[in-house]
């Protein structure tokens, strides 16, 4: 089983607007790069029906993962993370290029506020996942999302809401409140995957090369040929 550590995290809480389609539109917002701690609200639809009038406004969380020594045949790629704040509502992770460096990639850099609406909900990396107020969730990887991994030298994860990603044309709230999910950004969050398969890899006398340890007391990742066979 392999691990590898997120390099960068934040979030953005958007500008609030009048209405939940100006919300859901905003192009920017209130930046917070390197987040710690407990964040309650690290993805997050609010309204506040107000008396000077309604307020709408969404968090979303942004991930980088330096995936270079990533390569192809891992599988079962999951993201892990703690929650905190759960409102009964499942996240999701897509595509985003927050975090733009010179050369015009989404490389890692400093997560600013014009970054809030560079997301894809074309491109889902996640399944839906239900979320927890404590212990590891593990939100499993679509096959776009692992290839993306594989293929990828700079991977980026945003995590919306499923309120967020739904993109609806009125907000899902009748009454003021939020809908919030958490993440203890200080505890590990990091991809999980099953290594690539390395060493021989077909069947020796009818049994499957997942079952072999040795042959002929040597370790199988260290084996090219079993009888010059590859």
């Amino acid at each position: 089983m392999g691990t590898l550590a997120v390099n960068r995290k934040g979030i953005i809480q958007g500008n609030a607007a009048g209405t939940y389609g100006d919300a859901h539109a905003a192009t920017s917002g209130t930046a917070t790069d390197n987040v710690t701690g407990n964040q309650q609200f690290a993805m997050q639809y609010f309204f506040s029906s107000g008396r000077g009038g309604a307020t709408h406004r969404f968090t979303r969380t942004f991930l980088h993962f330096d995936t270079s020594g990533i390569t192809a045949g891992v599988s079962g790629m999951k993201l892990q993370l703690t929650g905190v704040t759960n409102a009964d509502a499942n996240a999701i992770g897509i595509k985003h290029t927050a975090g733009t460096g010179e050369g015009g990639e989404a490389d890692g850099s400093n997560i600013v506020n014009d970054d809030f609406n560079n997301i894809d909900r074309e491109t889902i990396y996640t399944a839906s996942t239900g979320w927890a107020t404590s212990g590891v969730i593990s939100m499993a990887f679509t096959a776009v999302g692992l290839a993306a991994v594989i293929a990828q030298d700079d991977f980026n994860i945003a995590l919306l809401g499923v309120s967020d990603f739904a993109a609806e044309e009125e907000g899902p709230l009748a009454a003021s409140g939020d809908i919030s999910n958490g993440i203890a950004f200080n505890s590990t969050i990091q991809l999980s995957f099953t290594d690539a398969v390395t060493g021989y890899t077909h069947d020796v006398l009818g049994v499957a090369s997942a079952n072999i340890g040795k042959v002929i007391g040597v370790a199988t990742a260290n084996i090219g040929k079993v009888i010059n066979v590859d």
